[in-house]
């Protein structure tokens, strides 16, 4: 694993290097700097995640009706979610993208410290951020370095994550238990290795770039009116039928 990521490896201590050296920050705060880098990198994704998000959001009445429509029949259902997905050209993982693709920078990044934070390491010295110093009376879930576990900054991780989730993805989408479980997932086998604290900044950064970008888009992008066009109940060829939506009383056909 190591030497297929080893390129990736270089690039993000290379990143790291410069800031820590030109910028004159310690290895914490450089590793912000990193996380910033990465997510300017995955702008053009997270818009397409974003847009896949709000053309879910659209169909929404529609996958109901079909869920509802064949609730006693999983299979089928199954079927014609995948027929009602590719019709409407709406892809329900959409919105995973940009979390797939920031898997092997974290896994770098985990190679990176255990191999960096050794005597003569990149990460040996100037490893300290905002309260993981040697207090001397501190616990010893609370790490004095950035290569140490943290459990505070798990904690925050965890939160941070679970409100990013909750942000992306569509209430009734069904993925979002999936995502909502995530967390939770990831922050156990996080404990039981207790992982460096340096990944917990990577993802706690990560996850506020999140927050943000999707409060600000949400506000400059509207939500979408619900589509006109719902899957009909008559036969089993898929045909579609369009309901006119607020239609007058007076052109209605009786």
């Amino acid at each position: 694993m190591t030497a297929i990521l080893d390129p990736l490896i270089q690039i993000l201590l290379a990143v790291l290097t410069y800031a820590h050296d030109n910028l004159g920050l310690n290895w914490g705060w450089s590793i912000v700097v990193l996380t910033v880098v990465v997510r300017i990198v995955l702008i053009p994704l997270t818009w397409k995640q974003f847009k896949s998000m709000r053309a879910l959001q659209a169909v929404q009445p529609q996958m109901k009706e079909l869920q509802e429509k064949h609730k006693d029949d999983r299979q089928l259902l199954n079927q014609k979610m995948m027929e009602f997905y590719k019709e409407n050209k709406v892809n329900p993982f959409g919105s995973c993208l940009p979390l797939i693709l920031q898997m092997p920078v974290f896994f770098a990044l985990f190679y990176m410290l255990q191999a960096e934070s050794g005597v003569g390491g990149h990460f040996a010295t100037d490893n300290q951020w905002l309260w993981m110093r040697d207090w001397g009376w501190a616990p010893s879930w609370v790490a004095k370095t950035i290569v140490e576990f943290d459990l505070p900054l798990l904690l925050l991780y965890v939160a941070s994550q679970f409100v990013s989730s909750l942000m992306m993805v569509p209430k009734d989408s069904a993925q979002r238990n999936m995502m909502l479980a995530m967390p939770v997932a990831i922050g156990v086998i996080m404990y039981i290795g207790k992982w460096p604290a340096g990944l917990f900044i990577y993802w706690f950064t990560s996850n506020l770039w999140t927050i943000a970008q999707q409060l600000i888009i949400t506000k400059v992008v509207p939500l979408p009116e619900p589509a006109a066009v719902v899957v009909s109940g008559g036969g089993s060829d898929g045909t579609r039928k369009k309901k006119k939506q607020n239609q007058p009383a007076k052109n209605r056909k009786r």
